[in-house]
């Protein structure tokens, strides 16, 4: 059975797809520059398309097959708070809750009311006898209209919908982890969040030779403004897209979680990895990717050479329209750049065993990543 995020994600790239063909209904609001990413902060929708032609965002809330009415009329609620953060919240559901009432004739009821005529959320339904992650079979049952006002505030959005790692090993994610906690807890009538007091902590810590890389050795920074905002943005943000943090800093149930792990096993401990591992894998959204990428590498047949595999990934990633294609990104690529495309992911894959590596690197000529599905499946199966 596919998760809850592979199918949500089944959904928004046929939803993409539809806006990127110009299709109506989609294209009276929606521009065909429009690309699935992710939200910095809470609230945290299952999925968001980024409209940079028109500068606009659809939150969506996902609702699996099976699921009681309740569960859906919540999720209706869910989409509509989404539209004080983004321009347009939409809910998803199946045609029927489990006990076989038509749940989606029900909410196209609910807001077909006259009270919610100019209400930016809209409706798509799906047939759970036939869903699946390779075609969605979505079906728009209200769509929805035209906003007048932008939404009150507006959501900070990811620059993927995919967590970016950046070089962190366990120790130094434990050691933030527990200053974050310790923060959380105290007093304070400062302006400084719980992350910045817990990152200043743990900056003294690595300018201190008291933290190591994943690699065991003495972890190097060069004390300046500069490099501290950047350390500090790449930590947070990477913690708080894994579900670990808030973005002030304080944890989530995840991230204490995670903390508790660490305190009581250690980093190094398998445990608190395969924790990592696991929240990698769902709420940063990594399954999502490597299925994309077995999807491609299955289909596109074998490269040669990686830098020539790596763009035709780049590519069938952002013709799916889960990525936005970024011509710093490529030229960095074809120059060996240290960001180009998925260098620290896949470094990052291969620390936590969910590829099969090659010797020292990870691709494999002629076949692509050969990914650790064996271990995948444990991690995320419930």
């Amino acid at each position: 059975m596919p998760t809850h995020d592979e199918f949500a994600y089944a959904v928004a790239q046929e939803v993409v797809g539809t806006i990127r063909q110009g299709s109506h209904p989609w294209a009276d609001i929606f521009s065909v520059d429009s690309h699935v990413t992710s939200s910095r902060g809470w609230p945290i929708p299952d999925f968001v398309i980024s409209d940079n032609g028109n500068r606009l965002t659809l939150a969506a809330e996902f609702k699996p097959p099976h699921q009681s009415k309740r569960e859906y009329l919540t999720g209706l609620g869910q989409a509509v708070a989404y539209t004080r953060d983004f321009d347009y919240g939409f809910l998803i559901i199946p045609q029927a809750a489990r006990d076989g009432y038509r749940i989606s004739d029900h909410v196209e009821a609910v807001l077909s009311q006259r009270e919610f005529t100019d209400l930016p959320v809209g409706l798509i339904s799906y047939d759970s006898a036939t869903i699946s992650i390779d075609a969605a079979g979505i079906t728009v049952a209200r769509f929805a209209p035209a906003r007048g006002q932008p939404p009150t505030t507006r959501a900070r959005l990811g620059t993927s919908f995919y967590a970016k790692w950046r070089e962190l090993s366990p120790e130094e994610m434990a050691c933030y982890l527990r200053y974050l906690y310790e923060e959380g807890l105290a007093a304070t009538s400062g302006l400084e969040t719980i992350r910045d007091r817990a990152f200043a902590r743990l900056w003294d810590d690595i300018q201190a030779g008291k933290l190591h890389h994943w690699g065991g050795g003495i972890r190097n920074a060069a004390d300046n403004p500069n490099n501290y905002t950047a350390w500090r943005k790449n930590y947070s943000n990477f913690m708080a897209h894994i579900g670990w943090i808030a973005p002030d800093g304080a944890l989530s149930e995840n991230g204490f979680e995670a903390f508790q792990i660490a305190h009581v096993y250690g980093s190094s401990a398998v445990m608190f990895t395969d924790y990592l591992a696991r929240t990698l894998l769902t709420l940063g959204k990594h399954l999502i990717l490597l299925n994309a990428i077995e999807e491609h590498q299955v289909e596109a047949g074998p490269f040669a050479e990686e830098q020539a595999w790596l763009d035709s990934v780049e590519a069938h990633l952002g013709d799916k329209g889960l990525l936005k294609r970024n011509v710093g990104r490529a030229q960095a690529a074809v120059a060996g750049s240290r960001r180009q495309f998925l260098k620290a992911e896949k470094q990052l894959w291969k620390k936590l065993n969910l590829v099969v590596p090659r010797g020292n690197r990870v691709y494999h000529p002629g076949r692509g990543f050969v990914f650790n599905w064996t271990r995948i499946t444990s991690l995320i199966s419930p």
